[in-house]
């Protein structure tokens, strides 16, 4: 079942349709259902067979845990223990919005879901026909990115449909993502936040609420996703393509300006020069780019604060 909603219009769920999605999410299936970061591959977090379904869907490995998203206004703390003042802190100011937090998990808290793992992440998604599941639901969804491993996350329902097909059993299109790339994530298990993956919120926005350290992580690498990326500095883009061309390779080029470059095997994307627009359509551009052409080129990006998480994502500083 497929269910088209308006993304902005969270009253055109019907009683009935919303009835059908939430009796799904009890029965133990899997759904996917837009946030505004990436679409979610949603099932109930305290059902074990919704959560076997999740991590043999994705083909995910087992010790790799999935977040889980809440219900605006929902007592977080029925998840986890030790919360610190920190941690609430940082909730208030981030939630709903695109922040997964690290917290120490609640003994009633299911292994499986954690990946055997002493800490959980939850995060209260800003999007309307999630907020509109998750209040129907009253509790907490697992509910990583409807993808599957070392792929590229989804942000509109086309993706969603090319890596699961017929196999869950409601698809809500909520149009395009209106972020485009995930979460940041921050471990507040210590009394120092670490930051574990930098995203749709800043290192600086974090910096800028707390009174202390916020340690960044070493980037996760794009070296697990399938995919052939070399950013590439803008003078020697020319030469790079000539290059690759050369050797019978179709090229791919996302560059923030336009280029009079005509060439057989060449596709040039001109990307939206501000950072918050390229993160918004960097993933759609690069599975268009991956089912296209042999060598994906990216121009390399600024270096100010704007766009360190895009660079973070990349596998760059």
């Amino acid at each position: 079942m497929k269910l088209k909603i308006g993304q902005k219009r969270v009253n055109t769920f019907s009683r009935g349709q919303l009835k059908r999605i939430v009796d799904s999410l009890q029965q133990g299936n899997v759904i996917a259902f837009p946030t505004e970061t990436v679409y979610a591959l949603a099932g109930d977090a305290r059902n074990l067979t919704a959560i076997k379904k999740i991590f043999a869907l994705k083909n995910r490995p087992l010790n790799q845990p999935l977040s889980v998203l809440l219900p605006e206004n929902y007592n977080f703390e029925l998840w986890v223990t030790n919360v610190s003042s920190l941690a609430r802190h940082l909730a208030a100011c981030f939630w709903p919005g695109p922040l997964t937090l690290i917290l120490n998990k609640n003994e009633t808290v299911l292994p499986e879901l954690t990946g055997g793992q002493s800490k959980i992440g939850l995060r209260v998604p800003d999007h309307p026909i999630a907020q509109a599941i998750l209040q129907g639901f009253t509790s907490g969804l697992a509910a990583p990115s409807a993808n599957r491993s070392t792929y590229l996350s989804s942000t509109q329902l086309e993706h969603v449909q090319q890596a699961f097909s017929d196999q869950l059993d409601i698809i809500i299109d909520g149009g395009e993502c209106s972020v485009g790339i995930e979460s940041t994530i921050v471990d507040v298990t210590s009394t120092i936040p670490r930051i574990l993956r930098l995203g749709a919120i800043s290192q600086a926005k974090i910096q800028n609420v707390v009174n202390c350290e916020v340690i960044l992580d070493t980037p996760a690498s794009m070296r697990d996703i399938r995919l052939p990326i070399q950013e590439i500095a803008i003078s020697n883009l020319k030469s790079v393509i000539s290059e690759y061309l050369s050797y019978g390779k179709s090229v791919t080029v996302l560059a923030r300006h336009s280029s009079k470059l005509a060439m057989k095997n060449l596709i040039w994307i001109n990307m939206p020069k501000e950072a918050f627009d390229y993160a918004r359509v960097l993933y759609k551009y690069l599975r268009e780019a991956e089912n296209l052409t042999d060598k994906i080129l990216i121009e390399a990006l600024p270096t100010d604060a704007s766009w360190i998480g895009i660079r973070h994502i990349l596998g760059k500083y």
